[in-house]
């Protein structure tokens, strides 16, 4: 397979001697299966070569003996003498190029996947042991307790020094106490997050006896209303003027659009356009199947014309050859979905080159925009629950307070 990339026979010779002669052509076969352009692969397979030949320098006679620190000295040896700038940095390119290198030789089982590395910290001993109750118990998602122990961290970063077993049983209710002022400063919606995962650690240290008494009863419940908040949205002129930030030519710009359009047009998720697959959307019958999300409804809707022509101009530069069947993909190579973060993340780019300052601004942005849009067109609360996958109307209800017409 590296005749496809390279045609001269002692360029071939060079890749397949050593170590890693005989993964090439495999390896080569896998970057054209990943979509890389000829520049960009042959930038990979040059430097893996080069990472090759300094594998023979160093006797190295097996796979299972490239290691982490290895892979530093080559890159030291290799790059000492390479000019970086603010936008080009070489030794990071030839790490990426190695570390695409070690990703297909895990899958073809030359080596075994590296062991994440793990930081242990002076508090890790109680809070690993309360995470493994909480996945023994299976009540929670792993989401959730990931969640939580990030949220348990910031407790046990401020105790300092009394994270020690022995210092932890003498821990003062005071000092519990003074936290928790610390974290209501900050906010309601901060003590609420944290409210729940504390008194859970709390009950967890007291049951396992790691402190002298339940302070559980210290963290304050949040009295939090019913449609207290008033969603977030913006005006027609605000959300075009986002979309002229947007350069349609390019891969990426054509991809951008094509996603907000289709989230402007629906109030979809995020995370549900990340989601969405080839197959959802029907356009022979111009429908399109918007997932359920959050324990919602799978919504089927019509295609609008906007939104099929943003999609039909964005696969046009989409990766044909892609395993993957999720419609919006990087635009680069390794081509791979996106996540509903990226796409977040991606909306709340554009608002800040249109100039638009929004507290919390991003997906939700354009699904409160619809929403609050819809309102103001007379759309009748039950519709706008069916197209937002509500599964029950009273979540759409917070909607209604935005309705100032009715509300007069």
């Amino acid at each position: 397979m590296l005749e496809y990339w390279y045609k001269e026979r002692r360029t071939l010779v060079d890749f397949r001697r050593g170590v890693l002669g005989s993964h090439f052509d495999g390896f080569a076969a896998w970057i054209k299966t990943k979509g890389f352009p000829k520049g960009s692969a042959c930038d990979i397979l040059g430097k893996c070569c080069q990472f090759n030949n300094y594998l023979i320098d160093q006797q190295i006679s097996r796979c299972t003996e490239i290691t982490e620190p290895l892979i530093e000295s080559f890159l030291d040896v290799y790059y000492a003498d390479y000019k970086t700038t603010a936008k080009y940095t070489p030794r990071d390119v030839g790490k990426r190029a190695i570390t695409h290198l070690l990703t297909y030789l895990v899958e073809v089982k030359a080596i075994k996947p590296a062991k994440p590395m793990v930081i242990k910290k002076p508090y890790s001993w109680i809070l690993n042991s309360y995470l493994k109750q909480l996945r023994d118990d299976g009540a929670v998602t792993e989401k959730t307790i990931v969640r939580s122990g990030q949220l348990v961290e910031v407790l046990l970063e401020s105790l300092g020094r009394k994270v020690k077993r022995q210092e932890l049983k003498r821990l003062a209710a005071e000092t519990v106490a003074k936290h928790m002022k610390q974290i209501t400063e900050k906010g309601i919606e901060n003590a609420a997050r944290q409210g729940s995962a504390l008194r859970s650690f709390f009950r967890f240290c007291f049951i396992h006896k790691y402190m002298r008494a339940d302070f559980s009863g210290l963290v304050p419940s949040i009295r939090r209303y019913r449609h207290a908040a008033l969603p977030k949205g913006l005006e027609d002129s605000a959300l075009e003027r986002m979309l002229k930030q947007i350069d349609t030519v390019s891969a990426i710009g054509a991809r951008n659009y094509a996603i907000i359009v289709l989230m402007m047009a629906y109030g979809m998720r995020g995370v549900s356009a990340a989601e969405m697959l080839l197959e959802d959307i029907d356009w022979q019958n111009s429908r399109i199947r918007i997932r359920a999300q959050k324990g919602g409804k799978e919504v089927v809707v019509p295609l609008l014309e906007p939104v099929g022509e943003a999609i039909i101009k964005y696969l046009q530069h989409r990766y044909a050859k892609s395993p993957f069947r999720e419609v919006f993909l990087t635009a680069k190579a390794p081509f791979r979905p996106l996540t509903g973060l990226v796409i977040s993340n991606t909306i709340r780019k554009y608002l800040k080159r249109a100039g638009i300052q929004i507290e919390g601004g991003g997906s939700n942005t354009l699904r409160h925009s619809w929403a609050i849009r819809a309102l103001r067109h007379d759309a009748p609360i039950k519709a706008i629950a069916d197209v937002l996958g509500h599964r029950y109307i009273d979540t759409t209800f917070i909607y209604a307070k935005t309705d100032l017409k009715t509300l007069r």
